[in-house]
């Protein structure tokens, strides 16, 4: 009987604890749309996905999901971390007395002031630029404009965020242990505010000024092969000033800022050789279905409905946000409204060369035929001559919508600009077959005169140079592989692409055997579904061998080369961009190896025997472990969160376009 007693008494008292700890959620639903409070201390929109009335999930009895970011970010929070009119009266009050015991004098803080800003676990340095008492800042009075970042980083901040002379010390003590993650153990807090510093005070002029000094467990050059371990990369005016032992570093510069990657690599951004970012937009809506079905069937005839340049200026702001947070530096964009294009580029901070495209019919509402293309092309460039992150490109379509006469239009203005000429090429062996019979009955015959194949044909008309870059070449004779050696000219091999189109396979083992410039491009999202070049990278290496029947064809020191430096050499940016040396600038991206796919961690250096951090990448990592890019000196992001994009803003206008492109295709099924 008191065993009894005592089982009902502690089922009792259990029910009342969860009953107490539902009546604390108050109204609050799955489903939810709220406010939480992220990793960086900062507010986001949320989406509550679960909901704990246990005793065991008390302190933190909330799972949300933060808008724009991966599931990896879901994380079961404290009430005190939620924004929502739904809470009890009762949590909402306990918040504002909090919010109102932070607050200080704001009398001792003015514009200019200079201090230091918790932001993602790190301080960072920076000035005040605004101060408000409004009501609605009550929680963030205080503008901040970091050190060393453009003014589309400055936000509002709390006092609760900020180290500085005139905040008393309860509310610094309050701001050192701030920068613990919700999602993560107390237990981290060490780990993250290792990764990022500000320098610590010495006698001006005892070490070299620079920008930031990056440390990392490794640093991977690609321009030599190997990888260096415990090294720095020092970072000046954009450009990559020296490259060093980290102790060495220390020693030797004071930086403005210094940056801490003691668990990951750092290695030149990706270069994505090939795509048509606007077709984002268009990626899952005519999958399954070989390329002349897939083109004329789905995608140009909504192309023809959507295109203008809202539609290609949005579609590359989506494009760009999926690129950087992959880890992209530079991409090779052929598409219309270039000029759209080159809006975003310049927003973003991203590096791209753009197309001036042409093809032999009107297009979409952007031009009647090649000659206005070019025009429209040329008129861009001169636009944004002055953008040293924007170069250019001549895009012809492919040889079965150019003809010979636009062709040789297209290698002229490559010649006259200096700049690469980009095709599709030899994507399908129908291509090549009906080329050559000169079946003009076949829509992939190319529209030249000659029975030949379109790469036979465009070395008549003097295209095959070292300015071409020939996106596909699935189809290749050994004597076309050796001329493509012999004229310099560049391949680019979209693996995914390929692969899903059921068009056939590149001979990258072949080619680079013969000392052709192989590049990895994603081609378009619509034919892929992704924009990510870490895992066409992997493709490419796994791909080639099974291609040749050699497991050891294209190494993974290769398939990096061929994913970053290879790509800027096709493009003509080699001496600017694609590999971590002296001089360059500097395009950069950390690859975390603290996460399961990569452990063991590296322990070595590539053939030293052991866990080597290139295989690792190549072999073992996905874009999820890109953490921190940087393209020409600026971070665009920082700890996995795009600086330069308002990510929320573009998954917004991505639904609108959403909406429209679903009920285009309804009206397209109809009609079939």
């Amino acid at each position: 009987a008191r065993c009894a007693r005592s089982i009902a008494a502690r089922f009792l008292a259990a029910r009342a604890a969860r009953a107490s700890a539902g009546a604390m959620l108050g109204e609050l639903a799955i489903g939810d749309q709220l406010r939480a409070e992220h990793s960086d201390g900062k507010f986001y929109g949320a989406e509550v996905i679960d909901l704990a009335t246990s005793e065991e999930r008390a302190a933190a009895p909330v799972k949300v999901h933060f808008v724009g970011y991966g599931r990896e970010d879901d994380v079961w929070l404290p009430l005190p971390m939620l924004r929502s009119k739904k809470l009890p009266k009762s949590v909402r009050e306990q918040v504002a007395q909090e919010e109102s015991d932070a607050q200080l004098d704001l009398s001792r803080f003015e514009a200019g002031l200079s201090l230091q800003v918790l932001s993602e676990g790190v301080y960072y340095r920076a000035t005040i630029v605004q101060v408000s008492t409004a009501k609605r800042r009550a929680s963030a009075p205080l503008k901040v404009h970091y050190a060393g970042y453009t003014e589309d980083s400055d936000e509002w901040v709390g006092i609760d965020r900020i180290r500085s002379r005139a905040v008393k010390g309860k509310a610094k003590a309050k701001a050192a242990t701030k920068a613990r993650s919700p999602k993560e153990p107390a237990d981290t807090e060490a780990k993250q505010s290792q990764e990022e510093s500000e320098d610590g005070a010495e006698k001006p002029g005892s070490r070299v000024p620079a920008d930031e000094v990056i440390l990392a467990a490794w640093v991977i050059p690609v321009e030599t092969e190997g990888a260096l371990h415990d090294h720095a990369v020092v970072i000046s005016d954009g450009k990559i000033l020296d490259i060093l032992p980290s102790t060495d570093a220390v020693k030797k510069y004071k930086p403005k800022r210094t940056s801490k990657l003691p668990h990951a690599a750092l290695m030149p951004g990706f270069v994505n050789a090939h795509t048509h970012t606007p077709m984002v937009y268009l990626r899952g809506v005519s999958d399954d279905l070989p390329l002349r079905e897939w083109l004329e069937g789905t995608i140009w005839p909504l192309e023809f409905k959507f295109v203008n340049h809202e539609f290609v200026k949005e579609g590359a702001d989506l494009a760009i946000t999926e690129m950087l947070k992959g880890g992209t530096t530079t991409f090779n964009d052929m598409y219309w409204f270039p000029e759209a294009v080159c809006e975003s580029v310049v927003k973003s901070g991203i590096r791209a060369a753009v197309g001036i495209i042409a093809i032999e019919f009107p297009f979409a509402g952007y031009g009647s035929g090649p000659d206005e293309y070019f025009a429209k092309g040329q008129q861009a460039r001169e636009k944004y001559a002055d953008e040293p992150r924007i170069s250019w490109t001549v895009s012809l379509h492919a040889p079965y919508t150019c003809s010979d006469g636009t062709i040789t239009k297209g290698r002229e203005l490559s010649e006259k600009l200096e700049a690469p000429l980009h095709i599709h090429l030899h994507e399908t062996s129908a291509e090549v077959e009906e080329s050559k019979a000169g079946n003009k009955d076949s829509q992939s015959c190319h529209m030249s005169d000659e029975k030949s194949t379109p790469l036979a044909n465009l070395k008549r008309l003097g295209a095959v140079n070292k300015r071409l870059v020939a996106v596909h070449m699935n189809y290749l004779t050994d004597a076309e592989v050796e001329m493509l050696a012999a004229e310099g000219a560049s391949v680019v091999h979209c693996p995914s692409s390929g692969l899903k189109l059921a068009s056939g396979f590149c001979r990258v083992a072949d080619l680079e055997k013969a000392g052709v410039n192989v590049a990895i491009g994603t081609d378009g999202a619509s034919s892929n579904n992704t924009l990510d070049m870490m895992a066409e990278m992997k493709l490419a290496a796994i791909l080639a061998k099974a291609v040749a029947k050699d497991a050891s064809a294209v190494p993974a020191q290769q398939a990096m080369r061929m994913a970053t430096l290879n790509g800027a050499k096709a493009l003509g940016l080699d001496s600017v961009t694609g590999s971590i040396a002296v001089g360059k600038d500097a395009d950069m991206i950390a690859v975390d190896f603290d996460t399961p796919p990569t452990w063991p961690a590296p322990t070595v250096a590539p053939g030293e025997g052991g866990f080597d951090p290139i295989t690792h990448i190549v072999y073992s990592s996905t874009r999820d472990q890109v953490t921190n890019v940087w393209v020409k000196g600026r971070r665009l992001m920082r700890h996995g969160r795009v600086l330069s994009m308002d990510v929320d803003g573009v998954k917004k206008v991505a639904q609108k376009w959403g909406q429209k492109i679903t009920e285009a295709c309804a009206e397209l099924k109809q009609k079939k």
